[in-house]
């Protein structure tokens, strides 16, 4: 059985009450969000991150900038749908 995979946009922040405030920011904003541990490829950041399919991103970066929230790091990811 084959998984489909697609593209997503992971965001970091440097601290973990960042983190949980930017999924719940783009909770209300109605971007599919999901919180998941900081993968390696962000550095050394707090333990969580959010995904958020990259067809969204810019909704996502407007969102959390009317939040003044701005990540501390960007990345793309493949990852299972």
């Amino acid at each position: 059985m084959k998984s489909e995979k697609a593209e997503f946009t992971v965001f970091g922040f440097a601290g973990t009450h960042d983190a949980l405030r930017a999924e719940d920011v783009l909770l209300e904003a109605a971007v599919d969000v999901v919180l998941i541990p900081t993968p390696r490829a962000l550095g050394s950041l707090c333990g969580f991150a959010v995904r958020v399919p990259s067809p969204e991103r810019i909704a996502a970066i407007e969102a959390l900038h009317a939040a003044m929230l701005s990540p501390d790091g960007e990345i793309k990811v493949m990852d299972r749908i």
